[in-house]
């Protein structure tokens, strides 16, 4: 029985998709989306020790050992993940002799055979870290009565009934498309019919009236043809373009009901090309496959007549068309990875050309424009040695499958012409044979496009249900609607890691209350948690351990959307968007109130830069705020968070950027306009800190010290110490 095969949908799920292929060869069948959550991935990949969390999470017993090469071939039980080069993992299968059989994730790669060198260089360079260079490390899973017990969690379903569900939706349209491709065929068995009479009476009895009668009707045909052709292309565009904007705005609003973590473990380039997975199947759905379904309806109707003429005849027309369809699949494989291939080639090659042009001042400061290029022209000749394999396969699969189709066109004239000969066919058969030829050549060539197409629409399937089948960050039915009024928020002993337990702990029992209508700073040395508390705190984020709550109520019991409406926040990485600048700053309002807006450019001291330029507040901003400099950007986000005017205000070192009298002016403007209400900032700056009501000092992820400025002052520790830094630099 062959090993079964799953290919990584994004650069990160290699970890993942080897879990997969392991529990299938094991008779269970578990969806990527929710072995990405198991072996917790982010942004930098997987590790092996996430791979055996996710592993054991289904039931699998796992254990991650060094072992020789020959250890590998005769006493590991198989199969096993095994780290491959930098940054990847693949399964180890089966050993046949000096050979060991590989399932790799990679789509370009899929299972190939390693003879032992290639396994010291792929394998055992990766696992150096142990300390031996004659030993790998491998990861043996085995079976448990769990693991069966389990049943099939997280099975894939396919996308096609979600996709196919909006197509629905437009059932007069597809019954009048129905009716046109029934229409359409009945007119196309006509054609021959009327050429076998054409010939067959009108030239061998040389009836001009006849020919003309003929004409005049495959005139007609023609332009009933054209007609229905028009209007089933034209619904078809109709029922696309619709079906279209519909996934895609769906597939946006899904995306803005995920939790953050779905986000952070992502990148950017894979969800948009999942948007592009949208477009590629309604294409295909609604376009292709449609017409392939006319040229089979198409396939059987001059099947048909050729039955009915020549039985021969259409048998070694059904043998040429199975050997050149077969000849066509054979080089699919092939031509699918050199495609694959090619586009991460070409993902590569526009990032570099990003990358050149956004970083030519630093560039040209380091004097790196040879690198740069060099490196942008080594990619150049990998594009061109991909391009140069893929168009040597085109031409075998083009010349092999056109010799085919030709002798079969061949065989089929020769035994056409004996029947002639025989006069058991006439000549008008024969020239209509060869109509039905032609017409069937093209219907050929749709089934050979739609081979093609098929393996990227069906891959482009699963990647968009791994997303619609991730669910939302709220649960209405189990979540509050709206957020109880408390006096504080209460922080009770949170623990917090980003990628499950075997990555860093970012904050260990953190506990402590942040009043209601007070003013808060969390401060701490960089890297001290400060900025990942907000960030729980904000609901971006769950704690690995302990409770976040308003009063008595869990955080995780409110629904998300109601707790973000009361509050606002200022990132010191906030994104601006290609908008104008009044666009910007009142982001969530279709129409903008001028006197809030106003408000909000004053409190945040950047009236008079906006009123200066000659387009003022409808000045449009370039892409991530291009034109403005890192301070105006800063201001603009300050303006974003008033004109939103929250009940709780979060400030994550809100002032970056700004000098720091600027950064005076504006914070006392800011606590003044939100004097009475909770304000929670992450802040470095002795000046911005010493307002605060309470502080909150963290110190590698754990409380040290908590207090007023007064009382820490006082205490002479941590703080102090903070403080007395800043006033010596100051100094």
């Amino acid at each position: 029985m062959s090993f079964p095969y799953f290919q990584q949908l994004e650069a990160l799920d290699c970890g993942a998709a080897c879990l997969r292929m392991v529990a299938k060869s094991h008779g269970r069948y578990y969806s990527l989306e929710y072995l990405r959550e198991q072996t917790r991935i982010s942004r930098e990949g997987v590790t092996l020790a996430g791979i055996s969390d996710g592993a054991e999470a289904i039931g699998l017993q796992t254990l991650a050992l060094p072992v020789t090469l020959e250890q590998l071939r005769n006493e590991i039980p198989l199969p096993c993940v095994i780290p491959w080069g930098e940054d990847h993992f693949v399964v180890l299968y089966e050993v046949k002799g000096n050979k060991f059989l590989i399932a790799d994730p990679e789509p370009a790669v899929q299972k190939a055979r390693y003879s032992e060198g290639q396994m010291k260089t792929y394998w055992m360079d990766a696992g150096l870290e142990n300390g031996r260079a004659d030993t790998g490390v491998c990861l043996v899973l085995e079976t448990t009565p769990e693991f069966f017990a389990k049943g099939k969690e997280g099975v894939d379903k396919s996308s096609i009934g979600h996709v196919w569900g909006y197509i629905r939706k437009y059932q007069k349209l597809l019954w009048q498309l129905a009716g046109g491709l029934i229409v359409g065929m009945v007119l196309q068995i006509m054609f021959p019919f009327l050429l076998k009479n054409m010939v067959d009476v009108g030239i061998v009895y040389d009836d001009s009236d006849f020919i003309t009668l003929v004409v005049i009707a495959q005139g007609v045909l023609f332009v009933t043809l054209t007609l229905i052709s028009l209007l089933r292309r034209w619904i078809l565009l109709h029922i696309g373009t619709r079906v279209n904007v519909s996934l895609i705005s769906d597939f946006i609003s899904k995306l803005t009901r995920l939790p953050m973590n779905f986000f952070n473990s992502r990148l950017g380039s894979d969800l948009v090309q999942r948007i592009n997975d949208h477009d590629r199947v309604q294409r295909f759905l609604t376009g292709q496959t449609l017409m392939s379904i006319f040229s089979l309806m198409n396939f059987v109707a001059f099947g048909f007549v050729l039955a009915l003429w020549n039985k021969q005849i259409l048998g070694v027309f059904l043998v040429g068309t199975v050997l050149h369809l077969g000849w066509l699949y054979f080089f699919q494989r092939q031509r699918r990875e050199l495609d694959i291939r090619r586009l991460d080639q070409a993902a590569d090659n526009q990032a570099q050309l990003q990358e050149i042009v956004s970083g030519m001042a630093e560039i040209k400061l380091y004097g790196a424009e040879r690198r740069k290029r060099w490196s942008w022209e080594r990619n150049q000749a990998h594009i061109y040695h991909t391009s140069v394999k893929l168009m040597q396969i085109d031409q075998v699969q083009r010349t092999g499958a056109g010799v085919l189709n030709e002798s079969k066109n061949l065989i089929i004239t020769f035994l056409a012409a004996i029947a002639v000969l025989n006069n058991t066919m006439s000549i008008g058969m024969l020239v209509a044979i060869h109509y039905i030829l032609a017409q069937l050549n093209v219907v050929i060539r749709d089934f050979a496009d739609l081979m093609h197409n098929y393996q990227e629409s069906a891959l482009s399937l699963e990647r968009m249900d791994e997303v619609h089948g991730k669910q939302d960050e709220d649960r209405p039915e189990e979540q509050l609607g709206f957020v109880p009024e408390s006096d504080y928020i209460s922080v009770d002993q949170v623990d917090f890691h980003y990628v499950g337990p075997h990555s860093p702990q970012i904050l260990r029992n953190v506990t402590t209350r942040i009043p209601r209508n007070k003013i808060t700073a969390i401060v701490g040395s960089s890297g001290s948690g400060k900025s990942t508390l907000l960030q729980i705190l904000l609901g971006f984020y769950a704690p690995s351990e302990g409770t976040v709550s308003l009063g008595t109520t869990n955080l995780h019991a409110i629904e998300n959307q109601a707790w973000r409406k009361e509050i606002g926040m200022v990132q010191q990485d906030g994104f601006i968007f290609s908008e104008t600048i009044a666009k910007n700053i009142a982001l969530g309002d279709e129409v903008i109130d001028q006197q809030r807006l106003l408000e909000a450019v004053r409190i945040a001291q950047i009236q008079s830069f906006i009123e200066g330029l000659p387009m003022g507040y409808k000045t449009p901003i370039g892409e991530k705020g291009m034109g403005l400099s890192r301070g105006q950007q800063q201001r603009i986000l300050i303006a974003r968070a008033i004109y939103k005017n929250p009940k709780i205000l979060f400030l994550d070192e809100a002032t970056t950027g700004l000098n720091a009298f600027t950064e005076v002016l504006i914070m006392d403007e800011l606590l003044e306009h939100f004097k009475g209400r909770t304000v929670i900032m992450v802040a470095q700056r002795y000046t911005t800190i010493r307002q605060a009501d309470h502080i909150i000092v963290l110190e590698s992820g754990e409380i040290v010290e908590q207090g007023s400025h007064g009382e820490l002052m006082y205490e002479r520790s941590t703080y102090f110490n903070l403080v007395q830094q800043q006033v010596e630099l100051g100094s």
